[in-house]
């Protein structure tokens, strides 16, 4: 299998013919399991990115194609990170998608933070109004569950 991955590796020639399908092919995979193995260096990666950017109408896939399988990598050592790239890609359950950001997560809080705040605020105002009502309005004494209360605990009345 060292033979076998190792000559997959040397002899990526940088200048495949990309038009030719099943080069194309081969030159996809390998540059697929070299991103998925963490092989592209970081430099490269940034190059990548600006070239993929830059290209408003289509995709540049030859030209990065091309640029990842020119990188020199060790062939057992790609097979090794891309088998535990794939195993940790099964065990996720394949792709998963971006979650929100800490900014959207930071504007929910605060959004339930102040609807909990205004329902408490709306909530407690009305229980004082209601308190006041039963005291004023119908003579109750509102502070029976509290006396009654604080004599079953055996504290000092008020």
């Amino acid at each position: 299998m060292s033979d076998a991955s190792s000559d997959a590796s040397s002899d990526a020639d940088p200048q495949r013919d990309l038009s030719d399908p099943d080069q194309a092919f081969q030159a996809v995979s390998e540059a697929s399991l070299r991103l998925m193995a963490g092989a592209v260096s970081k430099p490269r990666l940034a190059q990548l990115k600006i070239a993929a950017q830059q290209e408003e109408a289509e995709y540049p896939w030859q030209r990065i194609t091309q640029a990842i399988v020119s990188e020199p990598v060790e062939g057992q050592g790609l097979v090794k990170q891309g088998l535990v790239a794939q195993r940790d890609w099964i065990l996720r359950g394949g792709r998963v998608a971006k979650g929100p950001s800490v900014a959207s997560r930071a504007k929910g809080f605060f959004a339930r933070l102040t609807a909990q705040l205004i329902f408490g605020v709306i909530f407690t105002v009305v229980v004082v109004l209601l308190l006041l009502l039963l005291k004023y309005r119908f003579g109750w004494n509102i502070y029976w569950l509290l006396d009654t209360t604080l004599e079953l605990i055996g504290a000092p009345p008020r």
